[in-house]
Order: C-alpha cells, then structure tokens, then sequence
C-alpha cells in the first residue's frame, strides 16, 4: 500500500504548476549562441546561431501545438518556413537605428548541436558608415523557456565583442566600432 501512495503522490506532483513546464522540460538554464560577422566584401552580416536540437524541437512543438502538428512531422521545406519566420520574428539587427532584413539560408545539425544559417544586408554603406551604433534583440527562444540567454559574438574588422542577451537587459544589446 505504502508503494502505491508513493507512486500516486510522485504521478499527481507531476501535474503542479510550480514542476510543469509548456514544453515538460525540467532543467533550469537554456543557453544559445549567435555568432554575427560584418562581412565587408560581400555587404552583409552573416550570422550562425547554435542551439541544442532538443530544445530548439521542443521549441518548435510549442509554436505547432495550437495547429495539433509535431515539428519532427514536418517536411524539411515546411521546416525551413518555419525556422526561416521564427528567425525573423525573434532575431533583430539595427545599424544606427535602421533595421537591416535578415534572410535564413539553412539549418545544419551537427552531432550535438544544430546550426541556423542567416544573413542581415546593410546595404549599399561604406566600410567608415558600418563603424557606428549597432543594436541587436536576440529573443531567440525567450518566448519558449523564460531562463533562456542568447549569448552574441559580434565580429567587425577583426575586432570581437561578446556580451549576454536575457530577460535582465531585455534581450537588448548595444555594440559600437
């Protein structure tokens, strides 16, 4: 009797508020990693973030729970949509206060990481108007797990400037070259 109390107690925590979780994820701390590069020869900034694959797919089930679809389902067309309009809508990129388009290219998985390929076009700028205030909001993931921190690398002209996007700074960063 007692071994049934104590698996009944153990099925019932599972249910409370303070240990689920949107996404039944049960460690504390998410961490991704955008790495942003000024390439001046080919007028962009081409950017890479690495995430984990099974947070960034429990990421992607909670976005499809509403249309009752598993991200796993999907075809690696409807995938590239997705990560494509979720990379747009959680990742943005200002130089002096304009906003650059940011264009995803590709998602590689590696063996224990997975790899979201994009560009941000600035333009038609000289090299001297790229040396200025740039802002990035990195809410990758922030909407899925509330502990979650984007750490970015930002490279510019072999100078590199690393700093923590997460909910104290309100995913917001400030770079300047």
């Amino acid at each position: 009797m007692k071994v049934l109390f104590v698996f009944a107690s153990l099925w019932f925590s599972s249910f409370s508020p303070e240990t689920a979780s949107p996404t039944n994820v049960r460690h504390d701390f998410y961490v991704s990693v955008t790495d942003l590069n000024v390439d001046v020869n080919k007028g962009v900034v081409t950017g890479v973030v690495k995430t984990f694959p099974d947070d960034w797919e429990r990421a992607m089930n909670a976005l499809l729970q509403e249309k009752v679809q598993r991200y796993i389902a999907l075809d690696s067309a409807a995938q590239h949509v997705l990560h494509a309009a979720y990379i747009q809508s959680h990742l943005q990129i200002t130089l002096n206060g304009e906003i650059l388009p940011i264009t995803f290219h590709a998602t590689v998985n590696g063996p224990d990481e997975l790899y979201l390929l994009f560009v941000a076009d600035y333009g038609e700028k000289e090299v001297e108007d790229l040396s200025g205030k740039w802002s990035v909001q990195n809410e990758f993931l922030a909407d899925i797990y509330p502990t979650q921190e984007n750490i970015v690398l930002f490279h510019y002209e072999g100078d590199q400037q690393t700093n923590s996007c997460r909910e104290g700074n309100n995913y917001r960063l400030q770079f300047g070259f």
